[in-house]
């Protein structure tokens, strides 16, 4: 939702581009270049693609940025944040305020099961209404088999095959966008987030370019994220491309998405059953029985082991950090007590 930028004599914009420092606002249909005021850092998060902030206006189309207000939804994946001596993993927020999460994936060699469960479950955990786009489907002549893969999915979305090069089925996305929605575009580079923003802003504004022929995936065409006001009403944000899903922070909800999993995991026989080759697995029971998918428990599980390693890393890097810190207090301490007796023996000598 754009606002008035007048609410109380608080004038109020949203930000549409992030570079850096710099910032692109939108109010009232007016771009602003923006920077943060000096101690933005000390109390509060950077602005995002997506947040609505408080400005001062400086000159023509120039503004500072004093306050982030609260927001509604946030999507968030860990990134590594790298030193000259370790590494440590932290959260990055990709979008925030979005209603409506678009992903997009081609019906080429792009096609990918457990990494599509893996943008549902990013998409549960943000608290934002999941929508499946099958791009390409001028390439397939069969769309029956995708259905009954996706039937085996343990968390549903709507679902639409479109050809955003051929315009085919496009006019979907039309009834997912009120004045005030807020969408985003999810997926790997060379899926057709960017053809399919070009169709939606009726321009080509955004750069594509065809997959590589040897792997099938594509270029990075989109190189940051941005926010666009669609012609028919809404927002939409188009996003860099995301193939590998492990850096998903997928924190307190993967339980929601394998409901079921779940569920028989308390079941087991013993607490601590590995859900492999202990007696008495309700879950390897139900796989046997046909049930539940193998390769679904098996994503479950790759799920679990990734969590467990990024916490794991993330807390050797913080312990080797209060190490560090520690080693540095307690040298600065060495250096005060042998100063100390050092001025002493000197007292003790003069005198």
């Amino acid at each position: 939702m754009e606002q008035d930028p007048s609410q109380g004599g608080t004038l109020i914009a949203r930000v549409v581009e992030e570079h850096k420092t710099n910032y692109i606002l939108r109010a009232n249909g007016v771009e602003l270049n923006a920077t943060i005021r000096g101690t933005f850092h000390v109390t509060e998060d950077f602005p995002k693609v997506g947040d609505f902030v408080e400005y001062v206006s400086l000159a023509a189309e120039q503004a500072v940025i004093e306050r982030v207000l609260p927001r509604k939804t946030k999507i968030v994946r860990n990134a590594s944040d790298r030193t000259r001596k370790h590494t440590v993993q932290k959260q990055q927020i990709i979008a925030t305020n979005v209603d409506v999460m678009f992903i997009v994936m081609g019906l080429d060699d792009d096609f990918n099961l457990r990494r599509l469960e893996r943008y549902l479950m990013l998409a549960e955990q943000s608290k934002i209404a999941p929508v499946i786009i099958l791009n390409k489907a001028d390439v397939v002549t069969d769309t029956g088999s995708y259905q009954s893969q996706l039937a085996s999915l343990a968390y549903q979305a709507p679902l639409h095959f479109v050809s955003a090069l051929h315009g085919t089925g496009m006019e979907v996305f039309a009834q997912y966008f009120q004045p005030d929605t807020t969408a985003v575009l999810l997926g790997s580079s060379g899926a057709g987030k960017s053809t399919i923003t070009n169709w939606l802003l009726g321009t080509a504004t955004q750069r594509t370019s065809p997959v590589r022929e040897d792997d099938g995936r594509g270029r990075h065409t989109t190189t940051s994220r941005e926010l666009f006001p669609l012609p028919g009403g809404g927002f939409l944000i188009d996003t860099p491309g995301m193939r590998e899903l492990d850096i998903i922070v997928v924190e307190q909800n993967d339980d929601d998405v394998f409901t079921e999993i779940s569920l028989l995991s308390q079941q087991c026989r013993y607490t601590d059953c590995d859900h492999e080759k202990s007696e008495g697995c309700a879950l390897q029971t139900a796989i046997l029985a046909g049930h539940i998918d193998a390769k679904q428990f098996q994503s479950y599980q790759k799920l679990q082991r990734e969590q467990s390693y990024h916490a794991k890393k993330e807390n050797s890097a913080l312990s080797l950090e209060h190490k560090r810190k520690t080693k540095r207090v307690q040298k600065e301490h060495n250096k005060i007590i042998k100063r100390k007796y050092s001025n002493r023996d000197i007292a003790t000598e003069i005198s």
